[in-house]
């Protein structure tokens, strides 16, 4: 995957998505089971452009390398990339990226009645709750995370 840095932050770094960053893969038609083994009779004849795939919005789509343990049990690593969205209204239990007090962060929104809160997936961090006080925003919300298998 090819893709151009933009900026860095101490938690996030920004890459812009290229159409061309997606090369396209040859996909294997039946899937593979995850359960019991099925037959090798399927043979590989589709390609799957993964920019297709990944990116609906390309002109408000961006990639973010996540720094950090804050979203791991969200299955976020630290060196994943994330494809982000900015044209998405961000709902309820949605994964962001948000920047609080000219600082980037990757979290999961938490609306209640009254309240906002930015919630880690990691039970070492502490919830942050958005105060009016705040410089908030929402960049967008993370609709893809890509990492390498372990």
């Amino acid at each position: 995957m090819k893709l151009t840095h933009i900026k860095n932050s101490d938690k996030l770094d920004f890459y812009s998505v290229d159409e061309t960053a997606f090369e396209k893969i040859p996909l294997f038609e039946g899937g593979v089971q995850a359960g019991t083994p099925t037959s090798t009779d399927n043979q590989l004849d589709l390609d799957l452009d993964l920019h297709d795939h990944l990116v609906k919005n390309p002109s408000t789509t961006f990639c973010v390398k996540a720094i950090g343990e804050s979203m791991k049990d969200a299955g976020i690593q630290s060196g994943d990339v994330m494809i982000v969205d900015k044209s998405l209204e961000p709902q309820n239990r949605s994964i962001v990226i948000a920047v609080i007090d000219g600082e980037f962060t990757v979290k999961r929104v938490n609306v209640n009645e009254r309240e906002l809160y930015l919630m880690p997936e990691n039970s070492n961090f502490s919830p942050i709750k958005i105060t009016q006080d705040m410089n908030f925003q929402i960049w967008g919300v993370v609709t893809f995370i890509i990492h390498k298998a372990i």
